[in-house]
């Protein structure tokens, strides 16, 4: 326990104490620079973590165009398999279509936009509450296409699987068939 002067009376009063005995005046408290300093830190680092985050999530590829990921012939797919698959046995449909380029048809469920603003359109069978569903990357020369989307309407997608994260991720989609 150390001991501090009283700012009000000058009397000496333990750092850990309430108020000064003498003059009741409350005791001056130290700045903590260890916590201001992890504050500061903290404050710094999690925007850049929180980037880092987005551009994996993103799939962050950006050496080859969107174009010329399409130009792969796409494995026809089922929508209702795509989906059975993921929700059977993640690690098994990754082998199966992770990083491979599938086409398939399916009931449009939404069309919205991401956190950084990529537009994206979730795909399904047309079951109510249905989960997971098949969200659809779109790049930005098919953002049209997807304002003519409407919810319930069949539309065939192509896209690059990025595995599962509570739905199964397309990349790079584009919209074949509306």
């Amino acid at each position: 326990m150390a001991l501090v002067k009283c700012r009000q009376c000058g009397n000496e009063v333990a750092t850990n104490a309430a108020a000064c005995p003498k003059c009741g005046a409350p005791p001056h408290r130290r700045i903590n620079f260890g916590k201001l300093f992890g504050i500061a830190v903290v404050l710094l680092v999690a925007p850049c973590f929180l980037a880092w985050v987005m551009a994996q999530v993103r799939g962050n590829d950006s050496a080859a165009p969107a174009a010329a990921k399409r130009t792969v012939d796409a494995k026809q797919v089922e929508i209702r398999t795509l989906l059975a698959e993921y929700t059977d046995n993640e690690v098994r449909a990754d082998e199966a279509f992770k990083g491979k380029v599938i086409q398939t048809s399916g009931v449009v469920g939404e069309v919205k936009k991401d956190i950084v603003g990529d537009t994206y359109v979730l795909v399904g069978t047309g079951r109510q509450f249905e989960l997971p569903v098949l969200q659809c990357t779109l790049d930005s020369a098919q953002v049209k296409k997807a304002a003519s989307l409407t919810k319930g309407a069949r539309v065939t997608v192509r896209g690059r699987v990025n595995g599962l994260m509570m739905n199964v991720l397309a990349k790079d989609c584009e919209i074949v068939n509306l």
